[in-house]
């Protein structure tokens, strides 16, 4: 009676969504005023005793770390282990570290299925640039197991500078979307932005061409790329591992001594 009133209740908050979605298993939720569904999702408990949830599709991810595997109400707030990270598809992260607000419900453990259900909202940000509400969140039988889940927030290691100022990310990702390898590196002010082909080789490849691409975001909105260099040094294919240089200019800034070493 306890999993029918569940599915009930999911299939209410789906409606509400104006988009029915119907699993097996599940991971969705309201971002902003659009519905944002997981393709596939899965939780593992990790050494420490935290458990790490992920949802994500072809596009798309969303992470929510907790600091146990346990029934009940987990508070995302400043000063508490639980967070939630959104990546968006043009792999710009959105964090609730250190300052969102929100909740997460874990409604059933199922420790016989080792499965997860419940609920979960919050808002997070991209960085002194913008700010995404996620709402009516539905985890359905999520699977969980032994081992880790990365942290989509902390992919390697990403510098820059910016107009003779050294650019020292908060957040670094890199995910491949299919036909793009997109990496990024966020502070409190601005993010910077390298795109380069999904089976990129080693070498230099001047901007602005066919499937490269660099953008820098700061206080006064986004910039246009006028000219720039993206130079791969290493890429292993197999590994998921890509390490490179840049530099670029815009109509407002230069962004040179550009470095990234990732795994997407």
């Amino acid at each position: 009676m306890k999993k029918f009133v569940f599915v009930l209740l999911a299939t209410l908050l789906l409606i509400s969504c104006e988009d029915v979605q119907t699993y097996d298993v599940a991971l969705q939720a309201k971002v902003d005023n659009r519905l944002y569904t997981s393709t596939d999702a899965r939780a593992a408990l990790n050494d420490d005793g935290t458990v790490t949830i992920q949802g994500f599709n072809d596009e798309e991810s969303l992470t929510i770390n907790l600091s146990r595997l346990a029934q009940g109400n987990f508070a995302i707030q400043e000063g508490l282990s639980n967070y939630a990270v959104f990546e968006d598809m043009g792999g710009n992260i959105y964090t609730t570290r250190p300052s969102g607000e929100g909740v997460v419900t874990i409604s059933e453990l199922n420790e016989n299925n080792k499965t997860i259900s419940g609920s979960f909202n919050f808002n997070a940000f991209l960085p002194g640039i913008d700010t995404i509400y996620v709402s009516k969140g539905t985890l359905y039988n999520v699977p969980y197991s032994g081992g880790d889940i990365t942290d989509p927030s902390n992919a390697g290691t990403f510098s820059a500078s910016v107009d003779g100022n050294q650019f020292i990310p908060i957040t670094v990702t890199s995910r491949n979307t299919g036909n793009t390898i997109i990496t990024s590196g966020s502070n409190a002010n601005a993010t910077i932005l390298i795109s380069v082909t999904a089976g990129v080789e080693p070498g230099e490849y001047t901007l602005p061409r066919g499937g490269f691409s660099a953008k820098y975001q700061g206080v006064n909105g986004p910039e246009t790329t006028s000219s720039g260099l993206i130079k791969i040094i290493e890429h292993d294919l197999t590994a998921k591992t890509i390490k490179g240089t840049f530099y670029f200019y815009t109509n407002l800034s230069e962004v040179t001594e550009g470095q990234f070493n990732v795994a997407y």
